[in-house]
């Protein structure tokens, strides 16, 4: 071996070896890094269904609600979805703000006498409520409603609030489209999951959305933009193809898939 300090022999004698041991330490811990990964999204899921689960998202057939108030909740979803966009809210806020508003009626009984304007202000207190929970920026009182006074907005928020039994973490169809398209779309291309966000929107004037499982929802959305012409047979068989998606009911998830492909 050369003596001399500067001689370029003292750097040339490493063992080309330990570059391979390195890719393959990186190999084994990329490896497990991603099995880690696929664990926690696993989990997250599960805990997902157990929400939906507790939260009790079913068809009461004891629930009767008026014509007058069905004809003002659609009122209220294009008040909402309107006020939405022109505050650059995210979609999941009007659908959850939907969803407080349904939960509400399904729990408390709407005097006749009180009418629109009254479903209005409600409209606008779960709006409110929805952004408080979504949304981290949120402009003042006035940029959501000139109609009613803040105090009456105020309480009508408490109101809310206590009808729902403070139960605001609800679980909305867009909890689940990360996981959903992951598993049921082989690619993802630009304004896809916009778009499925906007088929979850339309479907809001469709169905009351406490009556229905938002993962069943989210489902239907998800394949709609995988193939909008599937038929029964070939849907089921898309869900059934992935163990993880087992929970789903295949009935309900047709059922909504069918709505979104009416224009």
């Amino acid at each position: 071996m050369n003596g001399d300090p500067s001689s370029p022999d003292l750097y040339c004698h490493e063992d080309p070896n330990f570059l391979h041991e390195d890719d393959e330490e990186m190999a084994e811990v990329n490896v497990v890094v991603n099995q880690n990964e696929i664990e926690l999204e696993e989990a997250h899921l599960h805990s997902l269904i157990d929400k939906e689960i507790a939260f009790g998202f079913r068809r009461d057939e004891d629930l009767v609600i008026d014509d007058w108030v069905q004809e003002a909740r659609l009122q209220a979803i294009t008040w909402v979805q309107t006020r939405t966009r022109a505050l650059g809210f995210h979609p999941r806020t009007a659908y959850l703000a939907v969803t407080y508003f349904d939960r509400f009626i399904s729990r408390q009984a709407i005097p006749e006498h009180k009418r629109a304007a009254y479903v209005r202000l409600i409209s606008v207190a779960c709006l409110l409520l929805a952004a408080k929970m979504e949304e981290m920026n949120r402009p003042p009182l006035s940029q959501y409603t000139l109609q009613f006074q803040a105090g009456s907005i105020k309480k009508t928020e408490l109101l809310v609030l206590v009808v729902l039994k403070w139960e605001m973490n609800l679980i909305t169809p867009f909890a689940f489209l990360d996981n959903f398209i992951a598993k049921l779309c082989q690619e993802s291309p630009p304004g896809l999951k916009s778009g499925i966000e906007q088929r979850l929107l339309s479907i809001m004037t469709e169905i009351h959305l406490m009556h229905h499982r938002p993962s069943a929802i989210a489902a239907a959305a998800t394949l709609m933009a995988v193939d909008q012409n599937l038929a029964q047979e070939a849907l089921e068989a898309k869900i059934t193809s992935i163990p993880e998606l087992y929970f789903l009911e295949i009935e309900a998830v047709y059922s909504y898939y069918t709505i979104m492909q009416v224009p």
